[in-house]
């Protein structure tokens, strides 16, 4: 089994678990504040399911009718996480403005509120220790869609903070209306998160260009693995998951034996693949005729 889908998996686990610490504390507690952090929670715990599920779907073959494979379900799950963040953030906005114009008494710190805080404090431990696992392997793993889960978990860890902090103040300061303001900046923070998780998938479907870096260092790569060719223009890449596609036109001199042409082809594809794993290259050669002003030539 893939790596990505046993870490996955353990996302459920850890979710349930860190869900079920938080929806404790928002009911001893009754805190509007505590309640918004176990939504963002429920939240992970549904979009670890839909990650799950992607990564299936994406490590499937390419087959006949998706013949550059599957690889782009895990960017439609991202999109789905993101859209499910969202969402939560509007909850969360219409109780939050609710309890602000009609705000409820606060449970005492010794009491009911201090056993909510210490429960969510547990799960916002796990929270921060499984960001950093996804983190890790996601990036690793060129995985959107555990990268995405990671940063939601990273956004519930600060909201964790910020609540532990707000709620200790209004509970000195005799504040119960900071409850219902926290929860709307948890709000206005997750809805941030999810709007930049769906943009930045949504580039991905849309089979946005690498970074200018990441140009530049092919571009590199091709020029000084391109003995006895030209010149190469056209060059085209896509993400679409964790591969990668890259294709480009090598112009060679026209008396150039196939076989030769092919030789350097080997030779290109080879560097760039060593340099990123899951590459698929495409080259199509061209007669020294083809060259162009604009094209990435060599002495």
């Amino acid at each position: 089994m893939r790596l990505v889908l046993k870490i996955a998996m353990g996302s459920i686990a850890a979710g349930v678990l860190i869900l079920g610490c938080k929806l404790l504390a928002a009911r001893i507690s009754g805190s509007t504040a505590l309640f918004s952090d176990a939504l963002e929670t429920l939240v992970n715990v549904a979009s670890s399911g839909l990650a799950l599920y992607a990564l299936i779907v994406a490590a499937r073959p390419a087959d006949r009718k998706h013949q550059y494979g599957h690889a782009k379900a895990e960017l439609i799950s991202a999109v789905a996480t993101g859209a499910m963040i969202l969402a939560a953030a509007v909850l969360i906005f219409e109780r939050s403005i609710g309890e602000i114009l009609h705000p409820p008494g606060l449970a005492p710190l010794r009491g009911a509120l201090g056993t909510g805080l210490a429960l969510n404090l547990a799960g916002g431990v796990l929270n921060g220790i499984w960001a950093g696992v996804l983190f890790v392997i996601g990036r690793r793993e060129r995985s959107p869609a555990l990268i995405a889960d990671a940063e939601h978990l990273l956004s519930d860890l600060y909201t964790t903070c910020g609540i532990l902090a707000a709620l200790l103040a209004a509970s000195w300061l005799q504040l119960p209306v900071l409850d219902p303001l926290v929860a709307l900046a948890i709000a206005v923070q997750i809805a941030f998160m999810g709007a930049k998780t769906v943009r930045r998938s949504i580039s991905g479907l849309l089979d946005e260009a690498p970074p200018p870096a990441m140009a530049e260092r092919i571009s590199g790569l091709v020029r000084g693995h391109a003995a006895g060719a030209i010149e190469a223009h056209d060059l085209r890449m896509r993400q679409s998951g964790a591969a990668s596609f890259l294709e480009f036109h090598l112009v060679v001199p026209g008396a150039m034996s196939v076989n030769e042409a092919h030789a350097i082809c080997d030779r290109i594809e080879a560097a760039l693949r060593r340099e990123m794993a899951g590459l698929v290259v495409t080259i199509h050669i061209e007669p020294e005729g083809k060259a162009k002003d604009t094209g990435i030539s060599w002495p």
